[in-house]
């Protein structure tokens, strides 16, 4: 099945510009804050005298989507007791707990707990922590890193269509070594690099040729989907990163007051008759008022609709967050008769405004034993 995109109007924003804003002012002494509280901390003084232990954690390879609980201990290495100032992620996909204006005796430690919530499509993940203290301008730094792995990988993964570029290659690997097959690539035949189909036999590795198709920016598509005969992977996703792909691709995100972190939900291989649910991520949008949340109906979901033809999509129930994101749970079902790579937009309604995002899977037709 080809993509359909005549009413794809989704986004991804990694970070919010007030998110940004915060972090830049931990790094040069918190000027926002200091202005706030009236206390004056020079930036040339020395980073406090702790110790981050682990400095860094390292989950590996996990899943997709996975929920990843970190801990350090933060230990005062001086003589005189410490106050935490505050404590930042660098991203909203990380959270932990409150430790701003806790007091570490000398010697003493406290315990920072992080939890990373990895994104739903692969690829590396890497969340910082930054912790400032009364008295030292300098922030230190917790690191959390993980790789969001599919049993079949691309590399690189994503597809690097700026400056016009409009072809190129990937390379496709199963992660255990077993051969497998790519039944389409970009809702396309596969174009192969140095592989037969007609002659030659499965591998464990492919090359392939993509190509991004020259089009105004609303009929760009947002993803490239390669879908294989694994069952435990049937499609890899992989974000097309593109002049059209960016914010510009949700006009209406800031009118709304929410967007789409992540504007795709794999729902896997599913046949006639079956369903699943897929979380979708909405987060708080209002760069303009520093963040500030003016319509808290934002929040209220109304409804979920199919904008297409080959898959139906419902509100299924809302799985809270914090206060600036939400999952909205929609449940996902291929049409009857559809078969392959089924790419259909789905739209969220909210008390503010719709958005659209897309959901990809790979529908079959049920197999019907036969009785003896």
């Amino acid at each position: 099945m080809g993509y359909d995109m005549d009413k794809m109007n989704s986004s991804r924003v990694s970070i919010s510009v007030v998110w940004v804003l915060v972090v830049v002012a931990a790094f040069h002494g918190t000027l926002s804050e200091q202005t706030a509280t009236g206390q004056t901390v020079e930036q040339t003084s020395p980073p406090a005298p702790v110790s981050i232990d682990p400095p860094i954690v390292d989950f590996g390879k996990v899943p997709p989507g996975s929920k990843l609980p970190a801990k350090f201990a933060i230990r005062n290495l001086g003589s005189k007791p410490i106050t935490i100032k505050s404590v930042i992620p660098s991203c909203k996909c990380t959270g932990v707990n409150a430790l701003a204006g806790s007091v570490i005796a000398p010697g003493a430690s406290v315990e920072l707990l992080a939890t990373l919530e990895v994104p739903g499509t692969p690829g590396e993940k890497e969340a910082k922590v930054f912790l400032t203290f009364e008295g030292f301008g300098a922030p230190r730094m917790a690191v959390i890193k993980a790789d969001a792995s599919l049993p079949i990988r691309a590399s690189p993964a994503y597809i690097d269509s700026l400056k016009s570029v409009v072809e190129g290659t990937i390379q496709v690997t199963s992660e255990d070594g077993k051969p497998f097959s790519i039944l389409s690539a970009g809702g396309a035949t596969p174009m192969f690099v140095g592989f037969d189909l007609a002659k030659d036999a499965p591998s464990a590795q492919y090359t392939l040729r993509w190509r991004v198709p020259n089009t105004p920016c609303e009929l760009m598509p947002l993803w490239w989907i390669v879908e294989t005969d694994r069952a435990n992977c049937p499609l890899v996703a992989m974000r097309i990163r593109n002049e059209c792909t960016g914010s510009a691709a949700d006009p209406t995100k800031t009118a709304r007051y929410w967007f789409f972190p992540e504007a795709l939900g794999v729902a896997g291989r599913l046949c006639a008759g079956e369903s699943t649910v897929v979380p979708i991520v909405i987060e708080h949008y209002n760069p303009r008022g520093k963040g500030a949340i003016v319509r808290p109906d934002w929040a209220e979901v109304k409804a979920v609709r199919s904008l297409s033809p080959q898959l139906t999509a419902t509100l299924d129930g809302i799985r809270p967050g914090g206060k600036d994101d939400l999952a909205v749970l929609i449940r996902v079902s291929p049409t009857a008769g559809v078969n392959g790579v089924i790419y259909g937009m789905v739209e969220i309604e909210t008390a503010t405004g719709k958005g659209v995002c897309a959901i990809s899977m790979q529908a079959c037709e049920k197999q019907v034993e036969s009785k003896p």
